[in-house]
C-alpha cells in the first residue's frame, strides 16, 4: 500500500489513506490553541494527494468533523472534481453544505461541483429542497443560475413542488423563480381550489395580481365544485389578497 509522506514542524509523517488522514486530524484535534494552523499545514503538505486518500463519502465526513471552516473548505477546494464521485444524492450534498456557514464558500463549493456534477444528484424539487435549506438571499439565486433556468424549469411537476422550494426563498427569490417557470406554467399546474389557495398563500403579492390576469373571471370560478370550497378558501386567503382577487373577479 503506497504512503504518502509530509513534514510537520520538523517531523516526518506518513498516512496510508483516509482512515489514518481522519486519525492524525483527530490527534491534533485536541491541541486547540494551534489545531487549526497544524491542520492547514497538513492539508498544504499532503496538497493534490488529497485526491487519491480521500475516496469515500463517509470518511471525508469524519475529516470535516474535525477541521475549522477554513480548513474543511481547504479540503474540499483540494478534492476539486473527485467531490463528483465522491458526493451521490442530495443529502450528502446538504450534509457538506451545513459544515460551511459562509455562504460564499458555499457557492465556490457548487462551483466546482459544476452542472456535470450537480445534474447527477438533483432530478427533483425534493432535492433542490436539500440544497436550498443551506442557501440564502443571492447565494439562492446563484444556484438557481448555476444549474440554468431550463434545468430548474423541468424539475416541477406539480403546485405542491413548488411550494416546497418557495418555503426556502425571500420574496426577491421567490420572483425570481417564478419568473423563470412562467405565470402560464403555474395555471397548468393549478387543478383545484386547494392548489390555486396553497400557491397564493406562498406567491408574493406581484406574482398573485399576475397569475390572476392569467385567467378569466369563469375560469377561477370554476376551480371551486361547491359553494363549501369557496367559503374554505375565502377563509383561509390572506386578506390583502382576497381583496386583490375580489376586485379582478367584478372586473
Amino acid at each position: 500500500m503506497k504512503k504518502y509522506h509530509f513534514v510537520i514542524w520538523e517531523k516526518t509523517y506518513s498516512i496510508h489513506d483516509e482512515k489514518d488522514l481522519e486519525v492524525l486530524l483527530k490527534l491534533f484535534y485536541a491541541k486547540t490553541n494551534i489545531s487549526g494552523i497544524i491542520h492547514w499545514n497538513i492539508l498544504m503538505e499532503l496538497d493534490s494527494d488529497l485526491e487519491k486518500i480521500v475516496v469515500s463519502y463517509k470518511w471525508l465526513l469524519l475529516c470535516l468533523k474535525y477541521l475549522n471552516e477554513k480548513n474543511s473548505f481547504l479540503l474540499l477546494i483540494k478534492l476539486g472534481d473527485v467531490l463528483n464521485t465522491l458526493v451521490k444524492n442530495s443529502q450528502e450534498l446538504a450534509e457538506i453544505l451545513s459544515r460551511i456557514p459562509d455562504e460564499s464558500n458555499k457557492i465556490r463549493l457548487l462551483h466546482i461541483l459544476r452542472l456535470k456534477g450537480l445534474s447527477k444528484i438533483i432530478f427533483d424539487a425534493k432535492d433542490l429542497g436539500n440544497i436550498f435549506e443551506w442557501l440564502y438571499g443571492k447565494s439562492q439565486r446563484d444556484f438557481i443560475d448555476l444549474l440554468g433556468k431550463d434545468y430548474v424549469k423541468e424539475i416541477f411537476l406539480s403546485t405542491n413542488e413548488i411550494i416546497m422550494i418557495l418555503h426556502y426563498l425571500n420574496d426577491e427569490n421567490k420572483d425570481y423563480l417564478m419568473d423563470i417557470i412562467g405565470m402560464g406554467g403555474i395555471k397548468n399546474k393549478i387543478k383545484t381550489s386547494q392548489n390555486f389557495l396553497v400557491m397564493l398563500k406562498w406567491l408574493t403579492l406581484k406574482k398573485s395580481r399576475e397569475l390572476f390576469k392569467k385567467y378569466t373571471p369563469s375560469e377561477i370560478l370554476e376551480l371551486f365544485k361547491t359553494q363549501e370550497e369557496w367559503e374554505y378558501f375565502m377563509l383561509r386567503l390572506p386578506s390583502n389578497k382576497e381583496k386583490i382577487l375580489l376586485n379582478f373577479l367584478q372586473k
